[in-house]
């Protein structure tokens, strides 16, 4: 079985997916939280294309991908997408779905990014 760390260090690479978490649920001691994992992957030059084409700070995102009990009212960003920080001068576009064209499907939004080929 291959180790995550090791699947990290094969570039290009693009982590995607409902991680669950967001800097606002950070706690002072807890090893493996948000921003850990943010700084882990930026060691290993891995960003966020959300974060970088937005200029949002972690935790302070505008466009929610989750939404808690499928409430509108309870909008949360938990779900990423992280790419090679190489591959950016690639990218052209990320998008998020909106709630009202998948709440029927799921609590969560689906994130597309499309790049240059």
């Amino acid at each position: 079985m291959i180790h995550y760390d090791q699947l990290l260090n094969n570039v290009p690479v693009i982590p995607i997916g409902d991680f669950n978490s967001n800097k606002k649920w950070d706690k002072i001691h807890r090893v493996g939280n948000h921003t850990h994992v943010v700084e882990l992957l930026a060691g290993k030059n891995i960003i966020s294309a959300y974060h970088q084409h937005s200029g949002e700070e972690q935790g302070d995102e505008t466009t929610p991908t989750f939404y808690l009990q499928r409430n509108k009212n309870k909008p949360y960003h938990i779900d990423y997408c992280f790419i090679s920080a190489d591959m950016y001068e690639k990218f052209q576009t990320i998008e998020i779905g909106s709630y009202e064209n998948w709440i029927a499907h799921s609590d969560n939004s689906p994130i597309t990014i499309k790049f240059d080929q």
